[in-house]
This record gives structure tokens, C-alpha cells and sequence, in this order.
């Protein structure tokens, strides 16, 4: 489920929240209003995950562009 950061226009209350996209905002914490969306929050996935995972991946495409022709090759020494 997504996380929302909500506000509240009454109060200044900031929180989040977690709910189904298609489900209406909850009330305010603190004084029990219907707060405004201040953004959706980036999946974890967008971080340090996803950083260490493009690293792989180009180290897996040099080790292939290194061996493409195979041992012996004179192109590749």
C-alpha cells in the first residue's frame, strides 16, 4: 500500500498515512479534520536498493563486454 503525507489546514498537523489509493484520506490526529495531500512518499525500492542494483548490472555488462571473444583472442588482450 501506498504511504500519503498529509496536512492539515487547521492545525499544521503533518503525518502519514497508509491506505489503498482508492480510499479517502483519514481524519486529522489532533483535531479531527480532513487534512490535504502534501505528496506520496517514494517507495524504498528508489533508494539504496535500487542504486546497488543499476551497480550490478553495469558490472555484469563490463564482465560480458570483457569476455565476448573468448581466451586466446588477440582483439582482447
Amino acid at each position: 500500500m501506498p504511504t500519503y503525507d498529509y496536512r492539515c489546514p487547521k492545525c499544521s498537523t503533518q503525518f502519514q498515512a497508509q491506505h489503498a489509493i482508492a480510499a479517502g484520506a483519514p481524519d486529522c490526529p489532533s483535531c479531527g479534520m480532513r487534512p490535504e495531500l502534501v505528496f506520496l512518499s517514494a517507495p524504498a525500492v528508489h533508494g539504496r536498493t535500487a542504486q546497488g542494483r543499476e551497480a550490478a548490472v553495469r558490472t555484469f555488462e563490463q564482465q560480458e563486454a570483457r569476455n565476448a571473444h573468448g581466451p586466446g583472442c588477440p582483439c582482447c588482450h
